[in-house]
């Protein structure tokens, strides 16, 4: 048998916490421990600030005038204070999506390759940045505080309190990244009456009692991988897309106070980061390799893990196991490939690597509720 059979039979049914939290004075580390070094170096004077508005008309593009201020292929969505666009240049290329909800409440999201790390003056007054990443590097570094890793998998709340110096804020590498800002006051109003249930810090932000600049670097979650990939692979347009969007904001919010609230529980953060990557090089080693997938004990090597950190490594961030991963990437590909009607049910039993076209049909059925030709028919009738 093929080594796909291993999976047709169904056998397998964040950053260091060095990067710290950027204590206020009250929580403070003893001065027996030296800070973390930063692992970039600071901007240059005359690099650029970037400074993040309060009101939501701050954000608002013409796209007509979006032709001459943003790089290439500006798209408006839902409307002038959503849109996304590409760029391109010396720093790298990529795509960026850019989402204003209301005043004092974004979110961006961008796959962006820097073929050097790039560096900014960022100044955030009175705002908690959160920071969702499967891949890129980069940190974080407050005035005279010391550095939050932005390293891929990995996540990192910033808390900003007003009157605060900009802070140094590097990207680097292939970065997939989620970046969520809230004002104050839209954090006021978005917990109003469940203030209590934040984490203590937050609760002493919104109530106007932090000083100075507080951040942690966290692991990725399961929960927020799931939330990024969403984010990023959102086929809804205009309105629906918005309103999506804005759900999953508010989720990863949720998400990254309850894992702030249990951070201290991490005994072992470089073990999950290493376990993340090893997912997520695991999951595109399946998707190249799909008719004929590596063994679990081959694919496990090849991505650095063990079978059974491999495995559980699946279960926690995606929810699932290898198999179900596997005939879940199976069935879309067979979906799309009998939805463009070139080839044979047959054939397209053996490019999603069944060995016999009865297997196949068995597994659809199983999946959609319908057999591939019945698929195939509903697909050639006319849209009304």
């Amino acid at each position: 048998m093929q080594a796909s059979d291993e999976f047709s039979a169904g056998q397998e049914h964040g950053p260091r916490l060095g990067a710290g939290w950027i204590a206020p004075r009250r929580l403070a580390r003893t001065p027996s421990r030296l800070p973390p070094a930063r692992r970039f170096p600071s901007p240059d004077r005359d690099a650029g600030q970037l400074t993040i508005h309060y009101a939501i008309d701050d954000y608002a593009i013409d796209p007509v005038v979006a032709e001459g201020q943003l790089p290439d292929a500006f798209v408006r969505l839902s409307d002038n204070r959503h849109y996304r666009f590409g760029a391109s240049g010396s720093f790298g290329t990529g795509r960026h999506e850019f989402c204003g909800f209301t005043d004092g409440f974004y979110m961006v999201f961008s796959e962006t390759e820097y073929y050097l790390p790039q560096s900014s003056h960022v100044l955030s007054p009175d705002t908690l940045q959160l920071y969702v990443a499967s891949s890129g590097d980069g940190e974080y570094v407050a005035h005279d505080g010391e550095p939050v890793s932005f390293e891929g998998p990995g996540t990192a709340l910033i808390i900003e309190p007003e009157n605060q110096p900009p802070a140094d804020v590097t990207l680097a590498g292939m970065a997939r990244y989620i970046y969520i800002v809230i004002h104050r006051n839209a954090l006021k109003a978005l917990f109003a009456g469940g203030e209590h249930e934040l984490p203590v810090d937050v609760r002493d932000f919104l109530n106007g009692d932090l000083r100075q600049t507080a951040g942690r670097a966290l692991p990725l979650s399961a929960a927020m991988f799931r939330c990024l990939d969403d984010v990023h692979g959102c086929p809804l347009e205009g309105h629906r897309r918005r309103l999506f969007l804005q759900s999953k904001a508010i989720e990863i919010i949720c998400q990254m106070f309850e894992a702030f609230d249990h951070s201290e529980g991490f005994t072992s953060p470089e073990t999950t980061r290493l376990t993340a990557r090893g997912v997520l090089k695991a999951q595109q080693v399946l998707a190249d390799n799909l008719a004929s997938p590596p063994s679990l004990e081959v694919l496990a090597r090849r991505v650095g893990l063990s079978r059974s950190a491999l495995c559980s490594g699946f279960r926690q961030i995606l929810g699932q196991s290898v198999f179900d991963y596997v005939h879940g990437l199976r069935m879309q590909q067979a979906l799309e490939l009998l939805n463009e009607r070139d080839a044979s049910i047959t054939q397209i039993a053996y490019a999603v690597g069944y060995n016999r076209a009865s297997s196949f049909t068995v597994a659809v059925q199983r999946h959609f509720g319908a057999t591939p030709s019945e698929l195939r028919r509903r697909s050639a009738l006319p849209r009304s």
